[in-house]
C-alpha cells in the first residue's frame, strides 16, 4: 500500500509542477517537472512496487533503467537550480553539467558490463540524486519560498530526502534502511503539500490603476516624494518598492522587496527579502509584477546597491529596470541623496532620469 502512495504523491507532485510551468512559462519549472517525471518513472522501476502492481519484469534489468532515471534526474534539478539562481549561462555551470552528462550514463554502463552488485551500481547515482536535490532545496528557499509558507514544505522535504540519497551506500545494508525508507514516503509527502502550495501561488495584481503619475523614469530627493508615492500605492494596491528600510507603520497591500543580507525570500504577506547582490533576479520579480499590471516602481535603496555593487553595476541594474518599466508604459522613480554621488555620476543619473515634482 505504502508503495502505491509513493507512486501516486510522485505523479500528482509532478502534476503541480507541470500545472505551475503551464500557467508562469518559467525555464526553471520546465527542469524541475522533467526531473519529477524521471523520479515517477523511477518509482514504477523498483522491485517492490512493481510486484505490488503484479507485474514481475526481470529484476536484474530494472537495476540500470533505475540507475540512468536517477543520474538524469539529478541533472534535471541541478539544471533547475541554476536555472533558478540566474546562473545557467555560466561555463562553468554548464561545463558540470556537462561533465555530469558524460560521466553518469558511463558509470551505468560500466557497471552493467561489468555485473557490479547492486550497491555499487547505485552507489553514484542515488547520492548524486540527493545532493542535486539539497541544491535545489536551498535555492528554493533563498530565492522563491522563504521559511514562512506552507510551501516551504516543498524544498524543505526535497532537502531530507536528498539527505537519505546522499546516505544511501553506508545506510542500505543496515537496519535502518526500512526505517528511511517509510520516512522517504513521509518526506515526499512534505513535498507533495508543500507543491500544492506552491504551484498555486500567484502573482497578485494591482488593486486599482494609478492615472496621477506620468510614465517614464524620474529621480527625486525628497522625502516628502516618497511619502507621497508611498501613500498611493497603499491606497491603490498599485506599485513595486524596491527599499532598505521596514515599513513599520503599514501592512502594505504591494510587493515589498527588503534588500538585505541579513536573510532571503518571503518575510510575509507582499513582502519578500532579495539580497543587494542578486540584482538579476530582484528585475525578474519586478518585471513578473509590472506583467500583471502593476505600473509603479520605487527604489529607495539605489545608494545602497551602490556599496554592494559597485557605481557601474548599480546604474546598469538601473538602467535595465528603466527600460523594463518602460516597455510596460510604467512609471520608474529612484529616490537619491544627491550628497551621495560625485558629479560625473549625479550627470549620468541626470541624463537617464528626469527629475519628478509632485
Amino acid at each position: 500500500m505504502l508503495e502505491i502512495l509513493n507512486i501516486i504523491m510522485r505523479f500528482s507532485t509532478w502534476g503541480l509542477a507541470t500545472y505551475r510551468w503551464g500557467k508562469r512559462n518559467e525555464r526553471f519549472m520546465l527542469f524541475l517537472s522533467l526531473g519529477l517525471w524521471m523520479d515517477f518513472l523511477a518509482a514504477l522501476a523498483q522491485k517492490q512496487v512493481v510486484s505490488e502492481l503484479g507485474w514481475n519484469p526481470n529484476p536484474t534489468a530494472l537495476l540500470p533503467l533505475m540507475s540512468i532515471m536517477a543520474v538524469f534526474n539529478g541533472i534535471l534539478l541541478m539544471a533547475a537550480s541554476f536555472s533558478l539562481r540566474r546562473q545557467l549561462d555560466a561555463r562553468r555551470n554548464q561545463f558540470l553539467i556537462l561533465t555530469c552528462v558524460i560521466a553518469g550514463p558511463t558509470y551505468v554502463l560500466l557497471a552493467t558490463l561489468l555485473g557490479a552488485s547492486p550497491l555499487i551500481f547505485m552507489a553514484f547515482p542515488v547520492p548524486f540524486m540527493g545532493l542535486s536535490l539539497m541544491i535545489l532545496s536551498y535555492s528554493l528557499i533563498k530565492e522563491e519560498v522563504g521559511l514562512k509558507t506552507m510551501a516551504t514544505l516543498f524544498p524543505i522535504g526535497a532537502f531530507l530526502l536528498g539527505v537519505i540519497n546522499l546516505t544511501y551506500p553506508l545506510t542500505i545494508r543496515t537496519p535502518l534502511a526500512t526505517y528511511l525508507y517509510g520516512l522517504g514516503a513521509f518526506f515526499r509527502a512534505m513535498m507533495f503539500i508543500g507543491m500544492i502550495k506552491y504551484a498555486f501561488l500567484q502573482v497578485k495584481p494591482p488593486e486599482m490603476p494609478i492615472t496621477e503619475l506620468p510614465a517614464g523614469a524620474f529621480y527625486s530627493t525628497g522625502k516628502k516624494t516618497f511619502n507621497v508615492l508611498l501613500r498611493k500605492m497603499q491606497s491603490s494596491g498599485n506599485g513595486i518598492l524596491i527599499t532598505r528600510n521596514h515599513l513599520r507603520d503599514i501592512k502594505p497591500r504591494f510587493p515589498v522587496f527588503w534588500v538585505t543580507r541579513a536573510t532571503s525570500g518571503q518575510m510575509g504577506e507582499n513582502i519578500m527579502a532579495v539580497s543587494p547582490t542578486d540584482m538579476g533576479i530582484l528585475l525578474d520579480l519586478v518585471r513578473r509584477y509590472l506583467e500583471t499590471g502593476h505600473s509603479l516602481v520605487v527604489v529607495d535603496c539605489f545608494e545602497y546597491l551602490m556599496i554592494e555593487n559597485g557605481f557601474e553595476n548599480a546604474f546598469k541594474f538601473l538602467l535595465s529596470m528603466k527600460d523594463t518599466v518602460m516597455k510596460y508604459n510604467g512609471t520608474l522613480v529612484t529616490i537619491v541623496e544627491p550628497s551621495a554621488y560625485s558629479k560625473k555620476h549625479m550627470a549620468m543619473m541626470q541624463r537617464e532620469l528626469e527629475k519628478l515634482e509632485l
